[in-house]
């Protein structure tokens, strides 16, 4: 007998397509869903990533679609749902996940790395929402999509504008798709994240252990009103909500899963309190040169 919360949330049985579901932000997102009852199909451009995740489901008892291939390439992107239909029947979620971009001052930035920028961050979005739209219509029950974005959708980013601006992109499209589905009961959200440190952000050979230790402690007590970094379960259990019947009249949002960050607005937690500057002493304490007492 399903408990109270599975019953609500009504995700066992359920098809779910997450794209760039095998490593970093996407992974969490992929096993939780599995974990929930979901019948998962997943594609990722990362050869291991995609051998780890079919590994980890099938411990899971679960007998995925899991394809290896970059969202930026409208082909393939077209067959994986057409290959879910096949293998799976339904689709009833949509979790967009990958995005990313290189720090670069606009002016620097060339034609070939903006339009790349703009693929992988936007357009993709565009083209798995309209194939995932035209099968939910189909089958008439409705359904769930959520994209990730970034809390840089929704401030200044220096150095990388474009991939903002493409972030603030996807947050438009979704309340703009919220409005237009609404009829045909398809529900579209957003997810906004700050702080969540993975392997593709950090580096190769990063770890969680990389983030522990005063100095990041101090860091996180500084610019994060929760006091730490964001983990993977802290972004799936949104998504898990988002695409289930829990948020069953939660349409065209995005969710900031930051710690507290976009709420912040800029205010820092300093030893003697909040302020949105830099505190004197911790000026004076920079400009001393080589560690001696700057002068009077």
């Amino acid at each position: 007998m399903p408990s109270f919360l599975e019953e609500r949330a009504n995700l066992g049985g359920r098809v779910a397509i997450v794209t760039g579901g095998a490593g970093g932000l996407g992974l969490p997102i992929t096993l939780d869903l599995a974990r929930a009852g979901v019948a998962v199909a997943v594609c990722d451009r990362d050869p291991e990533a995609v051998s780890a995740v079919t590994a980890q489901l099938a411990d899971l008892g679960v007998a995925p679609v899991v394809r290896c291939f970059d969202v930026r390439d409208s082909e393939e992107l077209a067959a994986f749902f057409d290959e879910v239909d096949r293998e799976l029947g339904r689709l009833d979620i949509l979790v967009n996940v990958p995005g990313g971009s290189y720090r670069s001052p606009l002016l620097d930035m060339s034609r070939k790395g903006t339009d790349a920028v703009i693929r992988q961050n936007f357009t993709y979005v565009v083209e798995a929402a309209q194939l995932a739209v035209r099968r939910m219509e189909a089958q008439g029950t409705g359904g769930s999509i959520v994209n990730i974005t970034s809390i840089e959708g929704h401030r200044a980013m220096p150095a990388m504008g474009v991939y903002g601006a493409m972030k603030a992109a996807v947050a438009h499209l979704t309340m703009t798709l919220a409005v237009e589905l609404g009829p045909i009961g398809v529900r579209v959200n957003a997810v906004a994240p700050d702080l969540f440190p993975t392997p593709a952000t950090r580096g190769p050979g990063w770890s969680m252990a990389d983030e522990l230790g005063p100095l990041h402690e101090l860091q996180n007590s500084i610019t994060v009103p929760l006091g730490r970094k964001g983990i993977g379960s802290d972004l799936s259990g949104c998504v898990l909500f988002l695409a289930s019947d829990l948020a069953a009249y939660v349409t065209g949002t995005t969710l900031h899963v930051d710690g507290g960050t976009m709420a912040a607005g800029g205010w820092s937690r300093w030893p003697d309190g909040y302020d949105n500057l830099i505190p004197e002493q911790v000026l004076v304490k920079a400009m001393e040169p080589d560690g001696e007492a700057a002068p009077d």
